[in-house]
């Protein structure tokens, strides 16, 4: 039958042993209440305590104590003490058991006790690993729901009694405390290590993680460094809220992919940090598991069907690491797969990573040389000397940047770092005014000297390059039509709206059109009819061996003539011997530049030349 009357019995006629008892049983609950207070292990360790310190002090044959599954919504055993548990803190065979059914699935649904004299005559009886003849059910009730319940058996019929009962629920209510209690501390801590957004772990814990393994000396893992390809598209096109829904999606099908013992964790804004055990092969597996989960599940939840993917990389632990030199080496590896095209993963390569780091080394210094006017990043002059007469009549203007630590970097280098940043308008202003500041130098010594100048195709589209450079002419003092702008077809190729109107806003000031790097393009020829240059240079790879290479000779041959033909000049670059020079005079080329000519030179060493 079941037994729900809350009273408990008249001490009155007790035997001196029950009595006894009884009192030994308060004490029970006296160390049991204050080992609940001073305990500060997670909730799985306070069932344990109340099975194995509790329960069994009280001299019975059996108890287990089940918790709600909130995901399933069913019990499960967390907790036992008697046969189903031999050995320390394992229970042999765990049962689920569902909501309503049998006796202990009974007291989940209804919240009260149930005290089974006998066990043979109640249908919801379910037998675990044995029958036994008596019952009782208790249920832990947290914030007037149940959250688990303590199941105790007993092979004899009527063991129990409201004695046991009320010691039952006062275990109860200290299990239900401390279970409050850590649930309280667990999203205490959930808020300090999780992140809010997508409930996977935030940046700081993930380092501290990652570091523990480290420091620990276990580098028997892999580091997966996750960025999505071109967010920030997604976020302007479709919102920020919408943003934040696919960040979770992602989340959810990253966790989907990756094993359940790994570091998972959002590191800020749309990157991602994956830590699992294996060599680099399993973390490129891992990694690639998550591209295609990214890529190929993701659709169907995005709105607008938008397609987002993402790129890889990946890094082995090694011994001496920090947290941040492996995730950075991971990130490098994320940015080689991007280079290669996105939506991709690649695994950390120590050439690849030396020149990423070099690359971003020069971005950052780059960007403090010219917010400080570093004279560092220099102008040398290169003489451009008229064939027939070999005197100087012009001068390009090149950029070198010795560095520091570095030595020289190649122009190549840090123009195309300047490109990719967006640092090349910065770059061209201040490589502008070095120039002019040298041309203060040399120019009484030739007033009539031209300065070339090198025009990246990016500042051309930049809508204030044209109003910047005719603004530092003027504060020099240098009129426009004393300068030329040296153009590469590339510059010229989108051919758009913005970049007619700066070229048409250079030649409207009077400063003169160089076509560069001629005979390289697909349209040179257009390219000359479009635009209003007043000459062109000849590429530097048909001079190299101009004597011996005769499809070279004919090049330049037809390049020269079609020069005269409209009136332009030209001029050959990259003539680094003699044998060049002289085939360059026969086939008629006005102008040449190159090292066996001169050298590029400072300002003063250029005037010194000029001066004769």
């Amino acid at each position: 039958m079941a037994e729900t009357d809350n009273t408990t019995d008249d001490h009155a006629g007790l035997s001196l042993g029950e009595l006894q008892r009884r009192v030994h049983d308060l004490g029970i609950l006296k160390d049991f209440a204050e080992t609940m207070l001073g305990h500060r292990g997670d909730i799985g360790d306070a069932l344990w305590e109340v099975t194995q310190q509790a329960i069994s002090r009280l001299g019975l044959e059996d108890c287990v104590i089940y918790v709600m599954d909130e995901e399933r919504g069913d019990l499960v055993q967390a907790a036992a003490f008697g046969p189903k548990n031999p050995k320390h803190r394992e229970i042999l065979n765990p049962i689920r058991i569902a909501l309503g059914h049998g006796i202990v699935g009974s007291v989940a649904v209804s919240g009260q006790v149930e005290l089974i004299e006998d066990t043979r005559l109640d249908a919801r009886y379910i037998q675990d690993d044995q029958r036994r003849l008596s019952e009782l059910v208790v249920p832990i009730v947290n914030g007037g729901r149940v959250v688990g319940v303590i199941d105790s058996e007993h092979s004899v019929k009527g063991f129990f009694t409201t004695w046991h009962r009320d010691i039952f629920l006062s275990v109860a209510a200290m299990v239900s405390g401390r279970m409050a209690a850590v649930s309280v501390a667990e999203k205490r801590r959930r808020l300090i290590t999780h992140d809010a957004l997508t409930a996977l772990l935030n940046r700081s814990e993930c380092l501290r993680r990652i570091q523990e393994r480290l420091d620990a000396e276990d580098v028997g893992f892999a580091l997966i460094f996750l960025d999505l390809d071109h967010f920030g598209v997604f976020n302007d096109t479709l919102g920020h809220v919408a943003g934040d829904e696919l960040l979770r999606a992602l989340a959810q099908r990253i966790q989907e992919v990756t094993p359940d013992d790994a570091i998972t964790g959002r590191f800020g804004g749309d990157e991602f940090v994956v830590a699992v055990n294996g060599d680099l092969a399993v973390g490129g597996r891992v990694a690639a598991d998550i591209v295609l989960a990214i890529d190929k599940q993701i659709d169907a939840d995005a709105p607008s069907n938008v397609r987002v993917t993402c790129s890889a990389g990946v890094a082995m632990a090694e011994n001496g690491d920090s947290a941040m030199e492996l995730i950075h080496r991971a990130d490098l590896a994320m940015y080689q797969a991007k280079s290669g095209g996105r939506n991709r993963v690649s695994l950390h390569d120590a050439t690849l990573a030396a020149a990423r780091r070099r690359e971003q080394r020069l971005m950052v210094e780059l960007e403090r040389a010219l917010e400080s006017d570093d004279p560092s990043i220099e102008i040398l002059f290169q003489p451009i000397y008229d064939v027939p007469h070999r005197t100087p009549v012009a001068c390009e203007a090149l950029a070198r940047w010795n560095h520091p630590q570095l030595g020289a970097i190649a122009p190549a280098e840090f123009v195309g770092i300047a490109e990719r940043t967006g640092k090349i308008h910065a770059l061209g202003r201040h490589l502008l005014r070095r120039s002019l500041l040298g041309r203060k130098t040399w120019q009484s010594s030739a007033n009539a000297f031209m300065l070339n100048i090198n025009v990246s195709p990016l500042q051309l589209r930049h809508e204030d390059f044209v109003a910047d450079l005719v603004g530092v002419l003027a504060e020099f003092g240098v009129q426009p039509d004393q300068v030329a702008c040296e153009i590469t077809e590339t510059a010229l190729l989108a051919d758009d709206d913005r970049t007619k109107a700066a070229v048409q806003g250079l030649v409207s000031h009077g400063l003169r059109l160089v076509l560069d790097d001629f005979g390289t393009g697909y349209a040179s020829l257009a390219t000359l009819t479009r635009y209003p240059f007043v000459g062109v240079k000849i590429d530097q790879r048909f001079v190299r061996d101009l004597a011996a290479n005769a499809q070279a000779r004919a090049i330049v041959r037809s390049v020269v003539g079609l020069a005269n033909d409209l009136a332009l000049g030209c001029t050959a670059e990259g003539v680094e011997q003699e044998l060049d020079f002289t085939a360059l005079r026969e086939l008629g080329c006005p102008m040449a530049q190159g090292q066996w000519l001169c050298e590029p030179l400072s300002a003063e060493q250029l005037r010194r030349l000029l001066c004769g």
